[in-house]
Parts: C-alpha cells; structure tokens; sequence
C-alpha cells in the first residue's frame, strides 16, 4: 500500500492492479476477511500446482481493505 495525492493506492492481498482509495474509506481486514482471501489464495494454488510456500504468515502492518 502506498498513496498518490490525497487517495491510499491498494492491492489485492494476492497481487494484482493497484486502485486509488479515499482514506475515510478504508479500514483494517477483519480476522475473517483475511482468513477468507488467505483459504482462496491457498486454494487457487492448490489447483495450479504452486503450492502454498510463500504465502506470507501475517499480513502487512498496515493491512487495510478498501470499504
């Protein structure tokens, strides 16, 4: 996570495009949500052979989510 002008640039835990978010509208995952997106991502790499090696085992400090 980073910020551009007054708006946070986000990317989705598993990697991917960056978008731009107020900062009134962000807040930290939940415990679920990052179960839920840590299970997908495992999941996905089950299914394409990648395994799940480097997954990290904690999020950022500054783990946010834009909503």
């Amino acid at each position: 996570m980073g910020h551009a002008g007054p708006y946070l640039r986000l990317r989705p835990l598993s990697g991917g495009r960056e978008w731009d978010a107020s900062p009134e509208r962000v807040r930290p995952l939940t415990s679920e949500e990052l179960l839920r997106a840590r299970l997908a991502e495992t999941n996905a790499r089950s299914r394409t052979g990648l395994g799940a090696g480097n997954l990290p085992s904690a999020p950022p400090v500054d783990g946010r989510v834009s909503g």
